[in-house]
């Protein structure tokens, strides 16, 4: 277990541990916390976004941060208990050891453990601004694709985009419930309510901007399949007018097929070149017809 104080801004090693943080295991946390403490390690693994709750004395809770670089684990995923003894995180793949590091100088004087969960989650979200906007910027450009070309893999970076989408709308959700959770109902044991609310109102800004693109990725996606159905229309259209072209040269050539000894023509010099002849001419004239009526 690692434990650690507030002090210049930073967060300064106690080798006491019984600072204001401490980090520790999933066994670690299980040990020192006995059955009260089994719930809280039945959330870290069955919840899948972040979420708080209040209890008698304190608030405790899940921090689940999605990956944006395409993987299907989490980027960050852990336990958090927080009372007046301090605050307690609890992960188990060893991302947290350059804490102290990552939030060198940036607790204000008179900063309380509650802070150091607070600039944790605002680091974790601080480019997702980007993100989205990157989000956007392959939405936009595979709208252009789907009306230039059709789009013939749209289907498959509609799918991702909008099922990241979704993940990052229920994220941003829940960590703007959790700034609500900290700012008002667990108010006797943070320093600063009005910056959870803040980070909170940030948190539902950016799902309000990822539900915006969510509804332009289902919007494409309708485009998409109006592009398709119009293709297919098309195609329709085509082999209906190639079949009623063909339609009356069958008609005569299954008349011409049939071995009768009166048929006219039959023992005419020109009999078979007048067949082929009003072949043409129906054809041709069932082409400039179709040209007019821009069915061709």
């Amino acid at each position: 277990m690692l434990s650690y104080r507030i002090a210049d801004g930073s967060l300064v090693s106690e080798q006491a541990q019984n600072g204001v943080l401490r980090i520790m295991t999933a066994e670690e946390y299980r040990q020192r916390a006995g059955e009260r403490g089994g719930r809280l390690l039945r959330t870290i693994g069955s919840i899948r976004y972040s979420r708080a709750e209040v209890y008698a004395g304190g608030v405790q809770g899940v921090l689940r941060f999605p990956d944006k670089s395409g993987k299907k684990e989490p980027h960050l995923a852990l336990g958090f208990r927080l009372d007046r003894e301090g605050l307690t995180l609890i992960e188990s793949v060893g991302r947290l050891h350059d804490l102290p590091d990552r939030l060198a100088g940036r607790f204000p004087a008179e900063a309380g453990a509650d802070r150091v969960l607070l600039l944790l989650a605002e680091q974790e979200s601080e480019e997702d601004i980007l993100y989205l906007q990157h989000i956007e910027s392959r939405l936009e450009a595979l709208e252009e694709d789907i009306l230039a070309k059709g789009g013939e893999k749209a289907v498959e970076t509609l799918l991702d985009c909008r099922k990241k989408l979704s993940e990052l709308n229920a994220h941003y959700e829940q960590l703007s419930a959790l700034g609500g959770v900290m700012g008002e109902e667990a108010r006797e044991l943070v320093r600063d309510p009005a910056a959870w609310q803040r980070f909170g109102n940030m948190m539902w800004r950016l799902k309000q901007y990822a539900s915006l693109l969510r509804e332009y990725a289902m919007q494409l996606r309708e485009v998409w399949q109006a592009q398709q159905d119009a293709r297919q229309n098309r195609v329709m259209s085509i082999l209906t007018v190639v079949t009623t072209i063909f339609l009356p040269l069958t008609l005569l050539t299954g008349w011409y097929g049939m071995n009768f000894a009166n048929m006219p023509e039959l023992r005419w010099r020109y009999g078979y070149p007048t067949a082929i002849a009003a072949a043409v001419i129906i054809a041709v004239a069932e082409i400039v017809y179709f040209k007019k009526k821009k069915m061709l």
